[in-house]
C-alpha cells in the first residue's frame, strides 16, 4: 500500500491493488461464474477485505482503541482493481475503483460506547445443523449463536498476508479482523445463497490484544425487502469474557433478486 502524508485530523491517500481471497468460499458471489449470473463482471472482492484496506490506512493507536467507522459499499470491486483510498480532514472516507466511487463512509477517534451491546444466548450450531436462510430464520429479534474469533499471532499474520496491504505495525489486532467476524457469525448460523455485504458501522471500545479470546455475538436487528432483494441488519458485539471490546451494525443482502 502506498500512502500519502497526514494524520487522523489531516488528509491521507493511498492506493492498493485489490485481492479476492474468497473465490473458494461458501459464498459463491465471490466466484466469477456465479457473480456473472447476477450481472457482475466477475467475483466480488469481499466488503470486509476492502474495509481491511481502509482500516490499514486509518490505523493509529487512538482510532484502534476508541475509533468509530461507518462504511457503505456502493459498487463492486474486482480482483486486480487499483483502489484509491482517500481519508478527508473531516473523517470522510472515499474509495475509488475504475474511476467510480465504490465505498463511502466516515471515521472518527474518541468515540463513545453507544450504549449496551447484544449478547447471544447460545453458541452457533454445528455447520451440518444450520437451517437454510429464510425470512423466519432471520426474523427481526432473532438471537444468533456466537462464534469464537481467531485472534492469535498466526491469525493476524495470515490476515495481513491475505489482504496484501503491507505490514501491520500496531501492537493490537487488525480492526479488519473484527469486521470479518461479523460475516462469519451470519454464515455460521444459516446456510446462505450467494449474498453481498453492503454496509457496516463499528465502534471500538478498546484495542484488542493479539492472542486475546474474543467471541462474536449477534442478533437480527431488522430483515426487509427492497427492489426484489432481501436484506438483513445484525447488531454485533465483540466480547472478551464480560468486556465488550467493540460493537456495531452489519448489513447484507442475504438473498439477491432472482435467487
Amino acid at each position: 500500500m502506498r500512502t500519502g502524508e497526514g494524520a487522523m485530523t489531516g488528509t491521507r491517500s493511498c492506493t492498493i491493488t485489490a485481492r479476492n481471497p474468497a473465490t473458494e468460499s461458501e459464498n459463491r458471489i465471490h466466484a466469477d461464474d456465479v457473480a456473472r449470473r447476477y450481472g457482475f463482471q466477475g467475483g466480488l472482492v469481499p466488503g470486509v477485505i476492502v474495509y481491511g484496506y481502509v482500516a490499514t490506512a486509518l490505523a493509529d493507536p487512538g482510532w484502534v482503541a476508541r475509533g468509530r467507522t461507518e462504511v457503505r459499499f456502493r459498487k463492486p470491486c474486482y480482483e486486480g482493481d487499483l483502489l484509491e483510498i482517500e481519508l478527508g480532514p473531516d473523517g470522510a472516507i472515499a474509495v475509488r475503483s475504475r474511476g467510480e466511487v465504490c465505498v463511502t463512509g466516515r471515521a472518527s477517534a474518541g468515540a463513545d460506547d453507544r450504549g449496551p451491546a447484544v449478547v447471544s444466548r447460545d453458541p452457533a450450531p454445528a455447520a451440518s445443523r444450520r437451517p437454510p436462510a429464510s425470512e423466519s430464520a432471520l426474523a427481526t429479534g432473532t438471537s444468533l449463536g456466537w462464534i469464537p474469533l481467531p485472534a492469535g499471532e498466526e491469525a493476524l499474520t495470515s490476515y495481513v498476508e491475505k489482504i496484501g496491504a503491507g505490514e501491520w505495525t500496531l501492537d493490537a489486532l487488525h480492526p479488519g479482523m473484527l469486521l470479518e467476524g461479523a460475516n462469519w457469525v451470519l454464515a455460521a448460523n444459516v446456510v446462505l445463497p450467494p449474498w453481498i455485504h453492503v454496509e457496516s458501522s463499528i465502534t471500538h471500545r478498546r484495542a484488542v490484544r493479539v492472542g486475546e479470546a474474543i467471541a462474536v455475538h449477534a442478533a437480527v436487528a431488522e430483515e426487509w425487502a427492497h427492489k426484489g432483494h432481501r436484506f438483513v441488519a445484525l447488531d454485533v458485539a465483540w466480547r472478551s469474557a464480560d468486556d465488550v471490546v467493540a460493537a456495531g451494525r452489519h448489513v447484507a443482502i442475504w438473498r439477491l433478486a432472482g435467487s
